[in-house]
């Protein structure tokens, strides 16, 4: 008998408020000090509001599942770079994982579940796909790629690509896991994956893991900048 395990909350935002300089400065405001000195050294203004917006909505959202104020979240990287919380102790078994990509950004959150979430579109590809393909899938993956009508290698592509990021990121690899060496995941997977289209280009997978014998459901919600 399968056993369903709390929600997973997967929130996504538009992050062009962002760019108003009062919004910005209040989600500066949210930021622990890391955050805000790695804020300060991106240097593109696109990246620095999709960065404030997703880190902004990842420490709301935490805060509001763990039933505390943004203020008192800690958290404390790995040897990897992957953040845990680790107090106040009512967000403790929360694992979260964000990510943003060309005005859209995206936190997943989850108790007592590892989880990995991804949101990429189609203007990261570029007009050749398959190139960047041989850097993101296997060689069985390029096969299949080649195989379909060239109009619909790039969608295909972005849905493995925000798959394998997100599998990768709930491993607490990230950019280590090199995604060339792995092939999409087969049923055995512990790993449940769920995906949906946050707009016309975007496209966001989160992933958790489970055991065999347990589901999970992802709840994707937008939310507005306040």
């Amino acid at each position: 008998m399968t056993r369903l395990l709390p929600e997973v909350l997967a929130r996504f935002m538009r992050t062009a408020p962002f760019q108003d300089p009062a919004v910005a400065r209040r989600a500066r405001t949210l930021l622990g000090a890391e955050e805000r000195a790695a804020f300060t050294r991106l240097r593109s203004l696109t990246a620095r509001r999709d960065y404030l917006a997703a880190h902004a909505l990842a420490r709301a959202t935490l805060a509001e599942v763990a039933g505390c104020a943004v203020w008192q979240l800690r958290f404390r990287a790995s040897s990897l770079g992957r953040p845990a919380v680790v107090a106040p102790r009512t967000a403790r078994r929360l694992y979260f994982s964000l990510s943003h990509a060309d005005g859209v950004a995206l936190c997943a959150v989850a108790p007592g579940l590892p989880v990995g979430a991804d949101v990429e579109t189609a203007c990261n590809i570029g007009p050749d796909p398959l190139s960047v393909a041989d850097h993101a899938c296997s060689s069985e993956e390029q096969d299949a790629l080649r195989a379909l009508p060239p109009a619909d290698r790039a969608r295909r592509l972005v849905f493995l690509w925000t798959m394998k990021e997100a599998v990768a990121k709930g491993i607490g690899l990230g950019f280590y896991l090199p995604l060339n060496r792995i092939t999409a995941m087969g049923r055995d997977s512990p790993w449940r994956l769920q995906s949906r289209r946050l707009t016309p280009d975007h496209l966001a997978t989160v992933a958790v893991r489970t055991r065999a014998d347990e589901n999970v459901a992802v709840r994707f919600e937008e939310v507005e900048v306040a």
